[in-house]
């Protein structure tokens, strides 16, 4: 691919393609059984979808396609089981990506974060090599810029057109891996991330917590959970003082709202 400096000038960062892009690449993971990351998820949507073919929805033969290829209903489905459920967490993890990626940016210069990619991504100016197994292919944005995008599914980096990444410009994808102590959070079922922050904060604060996924006055919370005004003030202040919540003035109320850390340990969701 061949950048030039209008291209250069035009990259950016995206944290996910959406979710039905990121269904068609699961439906490839899935069908790669090699041991990787990805094991326990495999197990768990197999059961699930056991499970809708016994009451009579989706069976386990996908269909092996690319992600460019038009929607077809079994994809939907499998998304239903496979990656719906996990969404919310998963893209709390790629968009992780896409700010330690921009930090990179500002530390060390397009140039070094174009290198820093994937192992199968390089830059050597004005090229950027995609070893994406597809011999003799060649994208060239012709000043378009460039959309860079990571993915938890994908099975290794490719580029997009435009059309098929839902974007204005050409799109490099790249597979980001889970670690093992990732993988393990990713695909919790929600029941148990519940339960998991309830252990960690006690019930009433990890209600109080999750109340604040829009701001709110210590009223309007106390109204909610029918709670004190005293205990919703003790159990803000705990969270305020270990990071996950912020206090801020709107006209003259005082208003509760979740910092990043906040939404990280609660998991964003749609």
């Amino acid at each position: 691919m061949h950048l030039t400096v209008k291209d250069l000038s035009r990259i950016r960062f995206v944290g996910s393609l959406g979710l039905d892009l990121e269904a068609r690449f699961a439906e490839l993971r899935y069908a790669d059984t090699r041991p990787d990351e990805f094991a326990d998820w495999r197990m768990k949507v197999r059961r699930r979808l056991r499970q809708a073919s016994t009451s009579g929805g989706p069976g386990t033969g996908f269909l092996r396609r690319a992600p460019g290829a038009p929607p077809h209903a079994d994809t939907r489905r499998f998304s239903s089981v496979a990656v719906v459920p996990f969404w919310g967490r998963i893209r709390n993890h790629l968009e992780q990506e896409r700010e330690a990626r921009g930090r990179a940016v500002l530390s060390g210069g397009v140039e070094s974060l174009l290198n820093e990619l994937h192992p199968s991504i390089s830059w050597h100016a004005p090229l950027l090599h995609v070893d994406d197994e597809q011999e003799g292919q060649r994208a060239d944005p012709l000043g378009e810029g460039l959309v860079i995008a990571p993915s938890l599914f994908a099975l290794g980096p490719m580029v997009l057109d435009a059309e098929t990444g839902g974007q204005d410009a050409p799109v490099l994808v790249y597979n980001v891996s889970p670690t093992t102590d990732t993988a393990a959070g990713l695909w919790q079922q929600e029941e148990d991330r519940t339960a998991a922050l309830s252990d960690l904060l006690g019930h009433t604060r990890a209600n109080v917590l999750e109340s604040l996924r829009s701001p709110m006055s210590i009223s309007e919370i106390s109204r909610r959970l029918d709670l004190s005004h005293p205990s919703v003030s003790r159990h803000l202040g705990v969270l305020r003082r270990s990071g996950m919540v912020a206090p801020e003035r709107r006209d003259n109320l005082t208003l509760h709202r979740l910092t990043h850390l906040g939404e990280t340990v609660l998991g964003r969701r749609d």
